[in-house]
């Protein structure tokens, strides 16, 4: 560990220690059952305003009639515990408060005690009845906040099939979610990549779990699961105190407390399932939770849950690449060079666990210390047949080649030869997230208040099994004169069907049969991908009056360490020895449909095989003087995606709230953030040759300090600071509306994988016979460190009405987002530049750069009702509903695409969201229908017909339960219904598939006690 971070560990420790010297003195002081309660009560009648407090803190007060009749209170806005609140709006008044017991307050005349009162003038008491609930009410949360937020409850996790964070996630306003296997994996918000996202758990940062060592800054949400915490929070307006690395939003996970409860909780779960595609696809499920507090007067409290979650899982999918166009049919009409059928099997699993435990031993301190951890394991197999189209063979001039692809119409083709590279891909991996935060919180009198925390979290991707078993076959390319090799149909969904095949150019056989493929190559990959993660945090906040105006100044620092790298070990062994096919040895292939696999469901009627694992391993140990370890491939492969980055964040920032009006309050302040950077990598040397023209002596080779197969080191620092201004707008306009208004700036720092200087480097020499010259040349592929910052410029406003009988609410907003220097790809050419210490003559360098200003822009609308003005039963009946609609542009600059106006990646023009649930007595029921429009994917290149979408997506998940008196509940659940496949297609034509995959239904049952 660096001396910085040794630095940052002592001095958090340091301001958190401190807390406790004041705390331990005040053990006289009565423990608070609440403590730090963020308050937003408007002006208003001061009875109405107290009847408000009572319900924000989940308590009882008592007070005279007549002491508050005709008054109207301040507004009160800010972090007090309920007495200093009930302080606050009775000053002036006479009253005094008094805490006769625990999650009760009191008002009493000045001069009376607590129990005088009651006695005197009970008939002239209200007493109100609040509560404070463990799980917090989505909508009233997201009401008292300062920002845009929308809020998901746990409650409301609980009641629809969502296994993770990103499944339950995609139910709110302008969530796009992307899928792996069918299950969420990531989330874009507002159309932003999920690069640009900030995750935290209870506001302090945690790492992101790595997948294949290339998602970088995006936090896969499958690893975190929906079963234990208390609500999710989306911030879409980024406030001066929070992270500046937020363009597209914060997602807070929220974890529950043990003061969330008025006793002793403890809850147990568990659920069975299946997916209904593929043979014993299984699932099962199992949560406990507990909580409860202890001490002479509970100033100590614990929580902890635990979970294990399994799934046994099948998919099955089809892709293409390469697509071509023929000059019989145009340039809008593609079809693909190469086709590949593949099958997912395999095991997931999720186990974890969460603590929480907590010291408040005053109204005026408290401590902290929550441990998380969650491990994501999964262990798969991929079988899959590539088909990829060969040119015919050579004939004497005149004749001409046939070409790779020959189509007869618009839905047939062929390829004149064909290579059917057949493996299959055994994997483990495992994900593992550690977190752990120190902190604590001490107010200084009426008006200070210190926060301050420590957080430690990691996380890994490791791949301690990962091997590829291949086997290649290539058959002749056929002559102008002869049938193609194989030929193609497309079905109306536009996925390619072999109809047909020419046994003379293959020996009689195809590439269904195992005797047809020849064992090629075994390769295998161990990689170990860490992330960690170090963060310290002191913030200071002052709230009190100014001018009669309520007012509070916060301002605060935040030290960020983070230590990420990539190591991946790959090997080769080239088989060498005699000829050799799949069924030429025992057990060397297996069929798709063995064991819990499937028939092919995408193309019906192909008896697919590929290489067995079994059965190849046990080749590979008979035989070892068959196979050629492949050093340089090994080489070549192993540094491709290795990176080491450190990367220190400083911020600082200050902020003001000031209730200008009764109604109207202003928020303005500003963070500044401070990157710096330092990132290591590798090259590879692919190839340094020389052309046999060059003269004798004039080689220019020896300038370049490698040679072919060499790795060059190669690392930069960076370093760049950004300045984040704020200004946000609250007016409540009536008692049931709400205008809100921002304008916010955030950054988005580049991906690793992009601003790691990982390079595939060739070099050359030619001669210029005709100036007598010898130059020398480089290509390049390399990252680039030296990467811009995205920036957003973000306009925010939003209506909302709720309803005046708690019974839902409406809300109408609209965003526009200016973002600056996003990243894409470009190649571009240099002469005399400079690389690693050689100037070449011609260099040509294939990187990333930012690009011209674009924007996102949208409108969200949302709806939630009660339909508690229908007649019983009816009256349980209730819809939640949202939807958006955005549009994107960004300038690229891409060598030969006729325009560069494109969209930003993973964004839908149209996100639709319609749940209709029912709740009376116990049972509940709700059904729920996503729609996510047309997505890009990844990567533009220079032909816009190629850019590849994710089809529009439509998915149908239900559940019914019934909940008992004694506190248990029993749930049926369903995950797309509609047995929706994941559809990618090409920009030009949705006709042109480039994926297509399918992974059925799941249904599960579930019983809960709470005890």
């Amino acid at each position: 560990m660096s001396v910085f971070r040794h630095v940052l560990s002592g001095a958090t420790i340091l301001a958190s220690s401190a807390m406790l010297v004041p705390a331990a003195h005040a053990q006289q002081t009565a423990a608070a059952e609440q403590n730090g309660i963020d308050f937003n009560i408007p002006a208003q009648n001061l009875g109405a305003a107290l009847n408000e407090l009572a319900r924000q803190a989940g308590i009882n007060i008592a007070f005279p009639v007549e002491t508050v009749s005709g008054r109207t209170s301040a507004p009160l806005r800010g972090k007090f515990t309920p007495a200093e609140a009930a302080r606050r709006l009775t000053a002036g008044t006479g009253l005094r408060v008094t805490e006769p017991g625990r999650g009760s307050l009191v008002l009493v005349r000045g001069g009376q005690g607590a129990g005088a009162e009651q006695g005197d003038t009970e008939g002239d008491m209200i007493v109100v009845n609040g509560f404070r609930a463990g799980l917090a009410n989505a909508r009233d949360i997201a009401r008292k906040a300062d920002n845009l937020v929308d809020v998901l409850s746990a409650d409301d996790v609980g009641k629809l099939p969502d296994t993770n964070i990103a499944e339950a996630l995609r139910r709110m306003p302008s969530v796009y979610l992307i899928r792996d296997q069918g299950e969420g994996r990531y989330v874009s918000i507002r159309g932003v990549d999920p690069i640009l996202n900030n995750v935290t758990m209870n506001g302090q940062t945690i790492a992101v779990s790595d997948t294949d060592g290339e998602s970088g800054r995006a936090a896969p949400l499958d690893v975190l699961s929906s079963s234990t915490l208390s609500r999710v929070e989306i911030n879409k307006v980024t406030l001066p105190y929070m992270d500046g690395q937020s363009i597209g939003g914060t997602i807070n996970i929220v974890t529950p407390s043990a003061y969330d409860y008025k006793g002793t909780y403890f809850n147990v779960s568990a659920e069975a399932g299946y997916n209904d595609f593929g043979k014993d696809n299984r699932i099962f499920s199992g949560n406990v939770a507990f909580g409860d507090k202890f001490g002479a007067d509970d100033e100590f409290a614990i929580f902890v849950s635990g979970e294990y979650w399994f799934k046994q899982y099948m998919s099955q999918s089809y892709t293409t690449s390469s697509p071509v166009t023929t000059p019989a049919f145009g340039e809008d009409h593609y079809f693909p060079t190469s086709v590949v059928f593949a099958e997912s099997i395999g095991e997931k699993e999720r186990y974890g666990v969460s603590a929480n435990l907590e010291y408040r031993p005053t109204d005026e301190g408290k401590v902290w210390l929550r441990y998380f951890f969650t491990q994501y394991n999964d262990d798969r197999t991929r079988p899959q047949i590539t088909i990829r189209g060969l040119a015919g063979r050579a004939v004497p001039a005149p004749g001409v080649r046939r070409p790779i692809v020959n189509p007869t119409s618009l839905t047939e083709f062929g390829y004149a030869g064909y290579r059917a590279q057949m493996e299959n891909r055994a994997e483990v991996q495992q994900r593992p997230v550690h977190q752990i935060v120190l902190g604590g919180e001490q107010q200084f009198g009426d008006h200070w208040t210190l926060t301050s925390n420590l957080n430690y979290t990691t996380a890994k991707e490791i791949n301690p099994y990962q091997r590829y078993f291949e086997s290649i076959t290539d058959t002749l390319g056929a002559l102008p004169s002869e049938d193609p090799a194989i030929r193609f149909v497309l079905d109306d969904r536009g996925i390619a069907r072999p109809v047909g095949y020419n046994g003379a150019l293959a020996n009689g056989l195809d590439f269904m049969d195992p005797a047809f493929n020849k064992v090629y190559r075994l390769r295998g990959v161990t990689s170990d991908v860490k992330e960690e993660t170090m963060t310290g945090n002191v913030d200071l906040t002052w709230a009190g009056e100014v001018g009669g105006r309520a007012l509070k100044l916060r301002t605060g620092f935040k030290v960020t360490s983070r230590d990420k790298s990539v190591d991946d070990t790959d090997y080769r062994y080239q088989f060498t020895g005699p000829v050799t096919t799949l069924a030429d040895f025992p057990g060397l292939f297996a069929h798709f449909n063995d064991g819990r696999g499937e028939p092919y469901a995408p193309v019906s009627g192909l008896d697919l095989l590929a290489p067995s694992r079994a059965g190849y391993e046990a080749f590979f140990d008979a035989h070892p003087e068959y196979f050629t370890y492949d050093a340089a491939g090994a080489a070549a492969n192993s540094m491709e995606n290795d990176y080491h980055l450190q990367e220190d964040i400083f911020a600082g920032y200050l902020m003001g709230d000031l209730q200008i009006t009764p109604d109207f309050s202003l928020i303005a302040g500003a963070r500044v953030e401070h990157t710096r950077s330092n990132i290591a990598a590798q090259g590879f040397v692919a190839a340094v040759t020389s052309s046999p023209d060059i003269p004798a002596g004039r080689s220019r080779l020896g300038e370049v300090p490698f040679v072919t197969s060499d790795i060059v080191d190669i690392s930069q620092s960076h370093s760049y600071t950004n300045v984040l201004p704020a200004l946000v707008a609250r007016w409540d306009i009536a008692n049931d509306w709400l205008l809100r208004a921002s304008v916010s700036t955030n950054i988005g720092r580049p991906d690793y994988t992009d601003i790691a200087p990982i390079s595939t480097i060739v070099v050359s020499e030619s001669y210029d016979a005709t100036n007598d010259i010898v130059d020398l040349n480089a290509s390049v592929e390399i990252g680039n460190p030296a990467l811009k910052p995205y920036k957003g410029l973000n306009f925010d406003a939003s209506l909302d009405y709720y309803f005046p009988d708690k019974s839902g609410s409406v809300s109408v907003g609209a965003f526009y987002k200016r973002i600056d220097n996003a990243v894409y790809s470009i190649v571009n050419e240099y002469r005399d530049h400079a690389f690693e210490g050689v100037t070449y003559d011609n260099y040509i360098e294939e990187t990333v750069a930012n690009a011209d200003p674009g924007h996102i822009r949208g409108i969200e609308i949302s709806l939630q009702k009660d339909f508690n003005f229908l007649p019983a039963p009816f009256d349980g009946f209730g819809i939640y509903a949202n939807a958006a609609f955005i549009d994107s542009e960004v300038e690229i600059d891409i060598p030969g695409r006729p325009d560069g106006h494109v969209p930003f990646f993973n964004q839908a023009d149209r996100i639709y969201n319609l749940q209709l649930y029912y709740e009376r007595g116990g049972l509940s029921a709700r059904v729920a229908y996503s729609y996510q429009g047309d997505a890009t994917g990844s990567a533009f290149g220079d032909n816009p017909d190629l850019d590849n979408y994710r089809a529009p997506r439509k998915t149908v998940d239900a559940q019914i339960g019934y909940a008992f008196g004694s506190g248990l509940r029993l749930t049926l659940t369903g995950s797309n219904l509609t047995n929706q496949a994941a559809l990618n297609y090409r920009n030009n034509d949705k006709f042109f598939v480039s994926s297509y995959e399918l992974y059925g239904r799941e249904f599960r049952l579930g019983i809960s006690k709470t005890f």
